[in-house]
């Protein structure tokens, strides 16, 4: 982040993080944390952790010191802190941590060009003294972190709504599965057909055509995120795809089969191919089944947990579609399971709608910060 004299706003001065705060990193090793311990332990992952031991009390800022992102953590209090991880904390009269928190947030990307590293990328001391930030004058760094506090407790008002949603629909799903676990039970193979797509080579992509999905796209899809920059197979090459070996259609199931296991893509009426070995492909569903119903039962956390215990591997798990097939799925009658999908759907319709309103809040916070972090609107 090269920060030239013309971009420099009126009124406002180009600093180092070194300069308005002091940084360091912390003393504590990862197997010091203790699970029911006293203060949070931050290191370079986004769980926090506990300790039993503080080595901070203060308003600071906390930085990974590894990974493939920096992202930074605002925390007012006492706590522990890994050795790879920094702190920035005792600013400077006159500064807002607040403010220097969201500009981090905001420009954390330089952290990603100076870091060292070919496999894991790591931070260094004077990467963090050495961070640019242009301050505005006192109180106009205290408006801008309170507008953008105020967009992140929005934010964090909808992700606790989706979170309950998401526990009601958990918890339903279980006793509706409790209900009709006395149903007549079928394996898989018995209502489908398993199988997955046929091998596309590097060389069969191509800059436009049909889109190609790996389990990348396949997981986002499957929670309703948006697929950006795809790759794409030929119009021709999938014809051949599918006049041979048949492609997805409405009402498939695409289930996440390599690392990730069990997330489940009900395919709508689209047309795209999809990286074979990634993804086990479940079709030709026969009438006594609705996809959206055996969805919603490979879908639940049982059959989740079950789908990971009978993955093979032992660096990275991989669900097969021998041990796929042989699943028992209860299978109420059809009119069950209508009456289901529809008390689910509303269920995930509503997650569905704040989730949306939170992507919502989260370009405006992304557009809020653009602007007012540089200077290009001022609040003066």
């Amino acid at each position: 982040m090269s920060i030239k004299a013309k971009q420099i706003p009126a009124g406002w001065e180009l600093s180092t993080l070194g300069e308005i705060a002091d940084v360091k990193n912390g003393k504590t090793n990862s197997q010091d944390a203790q699970e029911y311990g006293d203060y949070p332990l931050f290191d370079r992952s986004s769980v926090i952790k506990r300790s039993n031991k503080y080595l901070f009390d203060s308003v600071a800022i906390i930085i990974p010191g590894e990974g493939a992102e920096f992202i930074p953590k605002f925390f007012s209090g006492k706590f522990d802190l890994h050795q790879r991880a920094y702190a920035a904390y005792n600013f400077k009269e006159g500064v807002s941590p607040m403010f220097v928190y969201y500009n981090i947030d905001c420009f954390k990307k330089y952290f990603e060009k100076v870091a060292v590293g070919s496999t894991v990328k790591s931070l260094r001391l004077p990467h963090l003294i050495e961070y640019p930030i242009l301050l505005p004058p006192s109180l106009e760094q205290t408006k801008i972190a309170t507008i953008l506090s105020k967009v992140d407790s929005e934010i964090e008002k909808v992700e606790r709504i989706i979170e309950q949603t998401e526990k009601l629909k958990k918890g339903l799903v279980a006793t509706l599965f409790s209900t009709h676990i006395n149903s007549k039970k079928y394996r898989i193979y018995e209502i489908a057909e398993v199988t997955s797509s046929k091998r596309v080579m590097v060389a069969d992509y191509v800059e436009e055509g049909v889109p190609f999905y790996r389990s990348t796209e396949i997981i986002k899809k499957s929670k309703n995120i948006p697929v950006t920059n795809p790759l794409y197979i030929s119009v021709d090459r999938f014809n051949k795809f599918k006049e041979r070996f048949g492609a997805p259609e409405e009402g498939d199931l695409l289930i996440t089969a390599v690392g990730t296991i069990g997330d489940i893509y009900l395919v709508k009426n689209e047309t795209f191919y999809f990286k074979d070995g990634n993804s086990v492909w479940i079709r030709k569903l026969k009438n006594l089944v609705l996809p959206e119903y055996l969805k919603m039962i490979l879908a639940s956390s049982f059959y989740r947990d079950k789908l990971n215990k009978i993955s093979g591997g032992s660096s990275q798990k991989a669900l097969t579609i021998k041990k796929l097939e042989t699943v028992e799925i209860p299978i109420p009658s059809v009119a069950e399971q209508k009456k289901l999908i529809v008390i689910l759907t509303s269920i995930d319709m509503k997650i569905l709608i704040n989730q949306q309103i939170k992507s919502h809040f989260l370009k405006l916070k992304k557009g809020l910060m653009n602007d007012l972090l540089s200077g290009k609107v001022r609040i003066i």
